[in-house]
């Protein structure tokens, strides 16, 4: 009897959202993991299969024939797979909550409590729907949300979770090369790295802040706040790092806020859920979201 050699479901995973969106980022959005990740199974998985499954044209991902074709074959079983797991997990009887929130804040906020939640919930299962897109609680069926600034929707409650404080942050080696100056006079030779989801953000910061804002020949755009962030890692500039999801990197030193960054109101992320009976289970999720608040 011949091995039956099925091909790295990761791999598969990440094909498949990045030949549906048609795009690197989005597809790490769907899937809950950066674009980076997306970017290193892919090229895994190429080598698995021995072909090449995408090609660059004028920075753009386009289908090889080899892929166009391997994408016909799987879409409709990957989309069969998806709706017979999320079948299984809707379930009666099941312990299962669904919460929604960006890729950035699950990463480096949920994450890293999760293992208090599990030692405290160790019988709550939870679905994380990690995306940047608006979502209706109502209509996909979602118990909580978490999103970033003021938020309105019919029929949810709507309550503050954590401060946010968006300030600058750069490795402590082009600090170091920046030799203290100030925040405009580091842009005359340091880079703006742009999160391209935010494209003004650089621009309202500044202007909140009566300050000129960086120079256009000065600015990096990268795809996601993920990149952009790991880009001020790597000492290629300057970055809006929102606390406290930069916290820790500036814990370890990774990152450094010398510069200042009062003078404007600061942004929040909010708690969404529908407005009425919830679930035993919900109810456990936001209270132990509540007491994250510190």
């Amino acid at each position: 009897m011949s091995t039956q050699r099925y091909p790295s479901f990761a791999g598969l995973k990440a094909f498949n959202a990045v030949a549906s969106t048609g795009s690197v980022a989005r597809a790490g959005e769907a899937l809950g993991i950066s674009a980076s990740s997306i970017s290193h199974q892919l090229k895994a998985f190429e080598k698995e299969l021995g072909v090449r499954l995408f090609e660059n044209r004028q920075g753009k991902l386009h289908l090889t024939v080899d892929g166009e074709q391997y994408f016909l074959s799987i879409k409709g079983p990957m989309a069969q797979i998806l709706e017979a797991t999320e079948d299984v997990r809707s379930a009666p009887g099941r312990r299962r909550v669904s919460l929604t929130l960006t890729p950035s804040f699950a990463a480096n906020w949920l994450m890293p409590r999760m293992r208090d939640l599990n030692n405290q919930h160790p019988d709550l299962e939870l679905d994380l729907i990690s995306t940047t897109r608006v979502v209706d609680l109502f209509r996909e069926n979602i118990d909580v949300a978490i999103r970033r600034g003021v938020v309105e929707r019919a029929g949810c409650i709507a309550e503050p979770l954590v401060d946010e404080t968006v300030a600058p942050v750069l490795s402590p080696d082009l600090w170091q090369t920046l030799n203290g100056a100030a925040l405009a006079d580091a842009f005359q030779t340091a880079r703006a790295l742009v999160n391209t989801t935010l494209l003004t953000e650089w621009d309202s910061w500044s202007a909140a802040r009566g300050i000129s804002p960086p120079p256009m020949k000065q600015r990096f755009n990268l795809e996601t706040y993920e990149l952009t962030v790991k880009a001020a890692r790597d000492g290629l500039g300057i970055a809006l790092g929102r606390k406290p999801l930069v916290d820790d990197l500036i814990a370890t030193g990774e990152l450094v806020a010398p510069f200042d960054a009062s003078g404007a109101e600061n942004v929040g992320y909010f708690l969404v859920y529908r407005d009425g009976d919830l679930s035993s289970d919900v109810k456990r999720l936001l209270a132990w979201l509540r007491g994250q608040r510190g």
